[in-house]
């Protein structure tokens, strides 16, 4: 089997089309594939037998069972476009569709165009999309294709040295200026420097105007110290249309090549990886812009070029690039779609279940199926007898008694923000196995009972999920089984409703090795009481236990973070000083406030 991927000539050697398929051509190249070499000419009067002479040519190369990576659109027009892919796939190829830009919804004049896109999109095996929201917008408009691969970020492939960024409160831009209004209404203190062409009668004071550079020279000056500037067509973010939010931006990737941070709008499909990264800003207004740059200090800028470093070497060795074409050919050559047939209820079933019948809980996440495939996690070292209780569990049909839970993440990944949706991914990709030999109840809760906030990419529903969360404890006598830094509760009203609370501390780490310590002593004091578990997975062995003993223990786990982020109205997992912090898993620089309150609802320690 031979790999080709197809590659465009024709626009002017500004044109950012043409850079960014020439970079996954060059990388292609780099990996042994072959160039499938397409022109840009006016077909309009070509003849049919010349125009199949014309697509013999292009594909003299392939054989049948060759994998074509088809880079769309050529701009020939989509017919055209059809035409070609029809005449691969009569040669007995293989198509992936990279999909780069989507004509009919770039352009609102072309949308008439948009059944045969679809169309030529549905010949593939595998569509390589800019972001998942594009993907859903595809299917919505008829795509059928379910192997399918998110690009996330283009690569800028560089052999050169470049500069060691210093500290400067100097913004750049690059790009046609006609196409970007806001610049010719520049105004703010922070000065714009544009690489691109120049606007005429108007008073740059505040815009100063390098010209086209090529490649090298344009990262050379970057690379001098600043920020790199995305932006879109509008000045206003909330009057950008949809098709921008959806695609990959190639001048985020142009400038952390150069080694610089970046500014982007919070729309932006790449907005989730730079705020996490920490390699630029992400903001919501150009006067925010301003904002970040002019208060910048020295160490921050110093902090953020240095977590640039990581990613800009990626970028210049072609990763991004390289991911896309080795998934694709590794799930091209997958027998399986890897879905799995597990039903999940949502959130408010699960507690209307749990309230109706008072059953306890168990919830299962990504922690727990590492100490089933064998594996330590930050708080629990691995145990064969833990992972096999587990295991018993997570088989178990839930009933009224014990309700098993499972993360909602077999299905409309959507609902999520990026990096929870590729988290989840991989982990489902690497646990597939054992979640099809394991999960074969009916059906499962919802983990996310704890989980109702962060990650969600809607968020107006919170308020009413945790007031139902808050109702399983309503005006009951509480006994809270956690860890000694987990603290949960403390610095909030989480528990205010509830009548009484009490209090087990735990070990915070390998809290398994004490399970029946943990477990006698919470029957010693469960007595018309509700059990609230944040144990990590000894809460869920904890929970069937004492479901079998007719005392109602809900493993709630991570509650407290996700009420603390809810509360400040958090876009990303804000580190608590005072408490233990999901996913700061190692409990780092922690400083306990004293609390009275806390102390007295304390009825057992455990060393």
């Amino acid at each position: 089997m031979n790999v080709h991927v197809t590659n465009i000539y024709g626009f002017s050697p500004t044109s950012v089309v043409l850079i960014s398929q020439h970079e996954v051509r060059n990388i292609a190249r780099n990996l042994g594939f072959n160039e499938l070499a397409v022109y840009i000419y006016d077909s309009s009067n070509e003849p049919s037998n010349e125009l199949s002479s014309r697509y013999d040519g292009i594909i003299a190369r392939v054989s049948p069972g060759d994998v074509v990576f088809f880079q769309s659109p050529t701009w020939n027009g989509v017919d055209w476009d059809n035409g070609l892919v029809d005449k691969l796939k009569a040669y007995g190829c293989r198509v992936v569709m990279f999909i780069q830009d989507v004509q009919p919804l770039q352009f609102e004049s072309n949308y008439y165009l948009m059944s045969k896109f679809i169309s030529m999109y549905n010949k593939a095996e595998i569509v390589i999309v800019p972001s998942e929201r594009m993907y859903r917008r595809l299917v919505e408009e008829g795509l059928t294709v379910k192997k399918h691969i998110v690009q996330h970020m283009w690569d800028f492939t560089v052999d050169q040295t470049l500069y060691s960024p210093s500290f400067k409160r100097k913004l750049y831009f690059t790009g046609d200026i006609s196409r970007f209004p806001f610049v010719e209404n520049w105004h703010y203190d922070t000065d714009l420097h544009v690489f691109g062409n120049k606007m005429e009668n108007y008073d740059y004071s505040k815009v100063h105007f390098g010209g086209w550079l090529n490649k090298t020279e344009l990262l050379l000056e970057l690379s001098k110290g600043g920020f790199g500037l995305v932006w879109g067509n509008q000045e206003n973010p909330k009057d950008e249309p949809d098709y921008y939010k959806m695609n990959c931006s190639y001048k985020l990737a142009s400038y952390l090549s150069a080694g610089i941070p970046v500014i982007v709008p919070d729309y932006l499909s790449n907005a989730d990886f730079v705020k996490e990264n920490n390699i630029g800003f992400v903001v919501s207004s150009l006067e925010e812009v301003d904002q970040v740059i002019q208060e910048c200090s020295e160490e921050k800028y110093s902090e953020m070029v240095s977590s640039v470093k990581n990613v800009q070497y990626l970028i210049n060795n072609g990763y991004f690039t390289k991911k896309l074409f080795v998934d694709s050919l590794m799930k091209l050559n997958s027998n399986e779609e890897n879905i799995l047939d597990v039903k999940v209820l949502g959130i408010l079933d699960t507690l209307n279940y749990v309230m109706a019948h008072s059953s306890s809980v168990a919830r299962f996440g990504d922690g727990e199926m590492d100490i089933i495939t064998g594996h330590s996690i930050p708080y629990q070292d691995y145990d064969e007898n833990l992972a096999n209780e587990l295991k018993n569990i997570i088989s178990s049909e839930s009933n009224e008694s014990l309700v098993v839970c499972l993360s909602d993440v077999f299905e409309r990944l959507d609902r999520y923000n990026q990096s929870a949706v590729d988290f989840w991914k991989q982990h489902l990709n690497n646990n597939y196995v054992y979640y099809k030999n394991l999960c074969k109840a009916s059906w499962y809760g919802s983990t996310f009972i704890s989980r109702p906030y962060m990650d969600l990419v809607d968020k107006s529903l919170s308020n009413m999920y945790f007031k139902n969360i808050k109702n399983l404890w309503d005006k009951r006598d509480i006994l809270i089984v956690e860890g000694v830094n987990s603290r949960s509760g403390v610095g909030n009203d989480l528990f205010d409703n509830a009548n009484s609370v009490e209090r087990i501390i735990c070990p915070s780490k390998n809290a398994y090795s004490k399970i029946n310590e943990i477990e006698s002593l919470i029957e010693k004091h469960a007595e018309n009481k509700l059990v609230i578990l944040i144990l990590g997975p000894t809460a869920k062995v904890l929970a069937k236990r004492l479901s079998i003993k007719k005392i109602q223990a809900i493993d709630m786990g991570h509650i407290d973070s996700e009420y603390e982020w809810f509360k400040m109205k958090a876009t990303t997992k804000v580190k608590l000083d005072h408490k233990h912090t999901a996913e700061h898993n190692f409990d780092e620089n922690i400083t306990f406030i004293e609390d009275d309150t806390y102390n007295s609802q304390i009825v057992e320690r455990i060393g």
